[in-house]
């Protein structure tokens, strides 16, 4: 009997959910395999949160529903990262297992003893303050880059869904976008179509950009920066839809950074 596989290229992810991967450089990443227990946790987290996005906006929903695959590939690689000790996903999670949930905003802005996330974000909010002509970043700053937490027993992983950037609020704020990790620095930028700031669905001001780059998965070993050039001054309210991969440690109890 062969020995269960160790590792995945970002290219099979690719192929075998059909969904676009922001690779930056990285080829191949550890995997693990999830049991039952796993994927009924896994799935229970996710379908919860599409079901409401699904009466929020079925546009939005029927670009988010089809990744489900993703999710399920790169909680095998979340696991394989996060499970220096070997655990499992259970939902909610409970002291020694791996938990699932839907992004937060103190999953990005985070602080676990020391380590910070860099991030443009204000502090426990899905807003950015911005400057016309001057760069705003989603993930990092201008001196440091975005990892996820490495302090043992509350480490975590991010996945941002493909197409998972969501201005909520009267005007759309960017149309050039740059995403670079420490592996891949030599890529340039990317823009939206004009069109972005047509609202998707009648009487609701939303916002969908396009992530052309694909999914974005991140982790506590390899840093990234995804900035963008506002073109108005003021507040952006950007939600990211995505799961954060954890821990239990990470999130045992609410959140909020001081």
């Amino acid at each position: 009997m062969s020995a269960p596989r160790q590792q995945i290229t970002m290219q099979e992810i690719a192929n075998t959910t059909g969904v676009t991967v922001a690779s930056l450089g990285r080829q191949n990443m550890p995997v693990a395999e999830l049991d039952a227990r796993e994927l009924d946790a896994i799935r229970r987290v996710w379908y919860y949160g599409l079901e409401h996005l699904r009466k929020v906006s079925p546009t939005i929903y029927a670009d988010i529903a089809r990744q489900d695959k993703l999710v399920i590939e790169f909680a095998k690689v979340a696991k394989a990262i996060l499970s220096v000790v070997k655990k499992n996903y259970q939902f909610p999670s409970v002291p020694g297992s791996l938990g699932v949930s839907w992004l937060f905003p103190q999953a990005i802005g985070y602080k676990v003893d020391n380590m910070v996330g860099a991030t443009g974000y204000s502090a426990n909010s899905w807003d950015i303050p911005i400057t016309a002509g001057t760069k705003a970043y989603i993930l990092g700053s201008d001196t440091a880059w975005f990892k996820t937490s490495s302090v043992t027993e509350k480490r975590h992983c991010i996945l941002i869904l493909e197409n998972g950037l969501i201005e909520y609020g009267t005007t759309p704020s960017a149309e050039q976008f740059r995403l670079v990790s420490e592996a891949k620095q030599d890529f340039g930028i990317y823009t939206v179509e004009p069109l972005v700031d047509v609202q998707l669905e009648y009487g609701k001001a939303i916002y969908q950009y396009p992530t052309p780059n694909g999914a974005l998965f991140v982790d506590y070993q390899t840093g990234v920066r995804w900035y963008f050039m506002p073109k108005r001054t003021g507040t952006m309210t950007l939600k990211l839809l995505g799961l954060v991969f954890y821990e239990h440690d990470f999130a045992s109890d609410v959140k909020w950074i001081a």
